[in-house]
C-alpha cells in the first residue's frame, strides 16, 4: 500500500477549516517548507464502510510545529474517536493522507515523484469538496455551536452566547489534550492572548466554562478568576 493510500476499509475526505467554523470560510495557507502548502487549519472526514460511522480528525499546520492533530471528534454512539482511528494505522498516516489531497497542484507529487491526486479529487471543486463535507458531518455539527460572528467593523467582535460557547468548545478541547487553552483560543480566532483571555473569562461568567482548579493545567496560563 502506498503510504498516501486512503486506509483500507474507510473513505477518507479532507477539507480546509474546521466544524468549530462548519467550513464557512478557507484558512490561510501554511507554507511548511520546500513548496509544501496546506491550509492552516484542516479536516480529514473518515467513514468506516462497514459501519457507516464518520469521525472528524481536526489538524492544525504551521512552518515551526508542522501538522498537529488538534481533535478527534464522533458521534453520540461512538465513545472513543481517536481510539477507533488508531486501531486502522497511525495518527501520521491520517494526517498525510489528508494533507495530500489538499496541497497545491505544484506541491501533489510525493518526494519520489510518483504520487498525484486521484480523477475524482481532481474533479472536485472546493466547494463540492465543503459539501460533501457537511453531508458527512451532519450528525456532528448538529451537536456543536456554530460558527463564530464576523467581526464588526473597526475589529470588535460581539461577545454573543453563541461565540462564547464556541469559545468554551476550543478552551476546553484544549484543555482535555494537554495543550495551552488560551493560547488555542487565541490561534483559533487570529487574535492576541490577551483578547483570547478575556474572552474565557466571559465565557466563564456565563456558565460555558467551569472555574479553573489550582495546579490544573488551565491554571498555569493564569487564567483562574
Amino acid at each position: 500500500m502506498h503510504p498516501y493510500d486512503t486506509p483500507e476499509g474507510w473513505d477518507y475526505l479532507a477539507v480546509p477549516g474546521w466544524p468549530y467554523d462548519r467550513f464557512q470560510s478557507d484558512p490561510p495557507i501554511a507554507d511548511l517548507g520546500d513548496n509544501f502548502k496546506v491550509p492552516s487549519h484542516f479536516t480529514g472526514i473518515a467513514t468506516e464502510k462497514r459501519s457507516g460511522m464518520t469521525i472528524a480528525l481536526c489538524f492544525h499546520a504551521a512552518r515551526e510545529l508542522g501538522m498537529t492533530l488538534v481533535a478527534v471528534m464522533g458521534a453520540d454512539e461512538i465513545a472513543f474517536p481517536l481510539e477507533l482511528a488508531l486501531k486502522t494505522c497511525s495518527v501520521g498516516k491520517w494526517k498525510y493522507v489528508a494533507a495530500m489531497q489538499l496541497v497545491n497542484e505544484e506541491a501533489a507529487v510525493d518526494a519520489a515523484g510518483e504520487w498525484k491526486r486521484s480523477e475524482e479529487q481532481q474533479a472536485l471543486t472546493t466547494a463540492q469538496r465543503k459539501e460533501r463535507a457537511q453531508a458527512l458531518l451532519a450528525s456532528l455539527l448538529n451537536q456543536m455551536p456554530g460558527p463564530h460572528p464576523v467581526q464588526r467593523p473597526g475589529g470588535r467582535r460581539s461577545l454573543t452566547s453563541e461565540h462564547l460557547a464556541t469559545v468554551a468548545e476550543v478552551y476546553s478541547t484544549a484543555h482535555e489534550q494537554g495543550r495551552p487553552p488560551t493560547m488555542a483560543v487565541a490561534d483559533h480566532f487570529e487574535v492576541s492572548h490577551s483578547t483570547a483571555a478575556k474572552w474565557v473569562g466571559a465565557a466563564r461568567k456565563q456558565g460555558a466554562l467551569g472555574p479553573v482548579k489550582k495546579g490544573s493545567r488551565g491554571s498555569h496560563e493564569g487564567d483562574e478568576e
